[in-house]
């Protein structure tokens, strides 16, 4: 997919559910340039709620790397603040780009949400016994 100048801002739909303590944000659309600051404003604001994980799925169209760059950002930050996060890209439009990047060795990339909720509740657990399953 291509872009022209005169097209103005991608399309970009972020929800999040909570999932006892792991927010699934569901993103559709596009993420490029142009909403790139979007998507990172939405994921630094759940991670200033501080949940057990967060979870990223990648429902999107197109994939540049902006997004690319959003995700590497967001996990690290995460990691410092000791929360979980993960990604799932089932999609070509967005696995491809991650795996190429490398950042498929990087990021905790799953299949599924519920797999990637459950592997981020265990690790919580493992690292916090005191949390409930």
């Amino acid at each position: 997919m291509t872009r022209g100048q005169g097209e103005g801002v991608s399309h970009l739909s972020i929800e999040t559910i909570d999932h006892d303590g792991v927010l699934v944000m569901a993103v559709s659309g596009d993420i490029d340039i142009t909403n790139g600051g979007q998507a990172r404003t939405a994921i630094e604001e759940q991670m200033n709620n501080h949940p057990v994980g967060i979870v990223v799925h990648l429902a999107v169209g197109f994939f540049a790397s902006t997004g690319l760059s959003l995700l590497a950002e967001a996990n690290q930050r995460a990691r410092q603040a000791g929360i979980g996060f993960a990604v799932v890209a089932t999609e070509r439009a967005s696995r491809r780009p991650l795996v190429a990047a490398g950042l498929d060795q990087v990021l905790q990339l799953h299949e599924s949400v519920p797999h990637a909720v459950e592997a981020l509740r265990q690790a919580s657990v493992a690292a916090r016994p005191d949390l409930p399953l």
